[in-house]
């Protein structure tokens, strides 16, 4: 399923969000299949695919995936709809949780897009082809936005590397690049295809010679590697990817659905809170008044001055490819800050309102007014809109999904997602320009994955965490990653915390 749609990158992206920075929700009662009536007409008869898939993270089943493939006609024309479906469950420091993606399209035989539509946990996606532009309409939390971009008739749809396959199956040695639609952005993945050669592999009742094709994807600007595995006709039966080394297989639908029920009703389902977490030898005393800590970080299979970011309160030096010195100094609003290089400005979008954001919505907006009040000082009011966010979002728990800054709100309930999102929708509507980041944070001896808020205050980043709501970030953060948060690349840009999640090891060496 990884490979063989472009959709499971940002899908896969939802689920490493939702599970390690708080994003879930309680398994959903089952939803009725939808018709996909919006995009589909008459059926056309002929040959329906069909094909389900387990997908699975440590070896542990955690949910299935369904495809399907159905010629219809569309205005007395042969096309093809397609519809996806992805559902997984994990637990959440024991809280089961369940995710769900769906997709469904409109394509030419040839693989071309004519439309789709795609529904994660925030975002509702719609979109069709005019000529050489994409035109997509994305909506949300009550809000909407519409906008194109360049698109190519050689683009494909989200289903376009496994039809590329059945047309022409790959040999060793060969390799091509495909580009498809990524139907939760929006964005055009460009994936390259390399056939190493046919090596046993075991699928989950059978052992069988598959052509090893290894994978790049690239895509808003990031790059995952997986591989998928084929056999004489191109179909595929197994896929990989790098993030969090997961797995799918192909299956029969019973067991596939079986796979989804199990996961959520077993405890031996994965936990992304304790399955994950970095156990660290040396305890901080006080983490949260920690002025200035210097760390070791390894990281399995790459290099962590690659991943961690030198900016900011975080300054990152690589040793020998595999680990990295990192050394991060508290920086708090209305403390002096030392003399270093210039922080990076802030982009655009970190003044824009958004689907997830809705800065500019009169609820959030009186909410802003009412927490700072008539406070001038940037400084000052950002520290009151921590406290703010701090004392509304009053039940601390798992059970949202990535709820818009709207949802947070009106709701008062949370973790440390909506705390993020909440603030820095309050700091923009303010004029104080805001965005999410998203790292690992220490709790009794070992980090978790955490985002919090950062805001961009005379010259400088300051990071604000509204589920302690003491003014400014210690030396317990790590830092790997932010986001402006806009609508359609909220999931993408946060994939290099998906790419490490479950291969670091953290050695504290100094810290006062």
């Amino acid at each position: 399923m990884f490979s063989r749609r472009i959709g499971w990158l940002t899908s896969t992206v939802v689920l490493v969000v939702a599970g390690l920075a708080g994003c879930a929700r309680q398994p959903p009662a089952p939803a009725p299949e939808r018709s996909g009536e919006s995009l589909h007409q008459t059926s056309a008869g002929g040959e329906v695919r069909q094909w389900w898939e387990i997908l699975m993270l440590g070896g542990t089943p955690m949910g299935h995936a369904q495809t399907t493939v159905r010629p219809v006609l569309r205005d007395g024309r042969r096309v093809l709809a397609i519809e996806g479906l992805q559902r997984m469950t994990m637990l959440r420091d024991g809280t089961p949780v369940t995710i769900e993606v769906r997709f469904s399209s409109l394509e030419t035989p040839e693989g071309q897009v004519i439309g789709f539509e795609s529904d994660t946990p925030a975002i509702h996606m719609r979109g069709h082809t005019e000529g050489d532009q994409l035109v997509v309409e994305v909506s949300g939390s009550g809000r909407s936005e519409r906008w194109t971009k360049a698109w190519s008739p050689r683009y494909r749809g989200f289903l376009g590397i496994q039809q590329s396959l059945w047309e022409a199956p790959m040999q060793p040695g060969q390799s091509r690049t495909i580009t498809c639609l990524d139907p939760t952005t929006g964005e055009a993945a460009s994936t390259r295809l390399d056939a190493r050669d046919y090596e046993t592999v075991r699928l989950l009742h059978e052992t069988r010679k598959l052509l090893r094709i290894d994978t790049q994807t690239t895509l808003a600007g990031q790059t995952l590697v997986g591989a998928l595995w084929t056999d004489a006709s191109g179909e595929i039966l197994k896929s990989w990817t790098d993030l969090m080394d997961m797995e799918s297989y192909r299956a029969q639908p019973g067991e596939a659905q079986l796979a989804s029920a199990s996961a959520a009703a077993s405890a031996a389902t994965v936990d992304m809170i304790r399955s994950i977490a970095i156990p660290v030898a040396r305890r901080l005393d006080r983490p949260m008044e920690t002025r200035r800590v210097r760390y070791r970080v390894r990281l399995e299979g790459g290099d962590p001055a690659e991943v961690f970011p030198s900016e900011g309160c975080q300054r990152v030096k690589r040793l020998d490819g595999r680990s990295a010195e990192i050394t991060v100094v508290a920086r708090r609003l209305g403390e002096a800050v030392a003399a270093g290089p210039a922080d990076p400005p802030p982009s655009r979008a970190d003044s824009q309102p958004s689907q997830i954001v809705q800065s500019d919505d009169p609820r959030i907006i009186a909410a802003a007014e009412r927490a700072a009040g008539t406070q001038a000082d940037a400084a000052q009011a950002a520290r009151r809109l921590e406290r703010f966010v701090f004392e509304t979002i009053a039940q601390k728990d798992y059970r949202q999904a990535f709820d818009s800054a709207v949802d947070a709100l009106t709701s008062g309930r949370g973790d440390c997602t909506e705390h993020a999102v909440l603030l820095t929708a309050l700091a923009r509507a303010r004029g104080i320009p805001a965005r999410a980041a998203i790292g690992l944070v220490y709790v009794e001896g070992k980090f978790l994955y955490h985002m919090w808020t950062e805001v961009y205050v005379a010259d400088r980043w300051f990071g604000l965490d509204a589920t302690r709501a003491a003014g400014g970030i210690s030396g317990a953060y790590l830092k790997i990653a932010h986001t402006s948060l806009e609508s359609t690349t909220a999931y993408a840009s946060l994939l290099p915390v998906a790419r490490v999640a479950g291969k670091l090891s953290i050695e504290i060496l100094e810290a006062d």
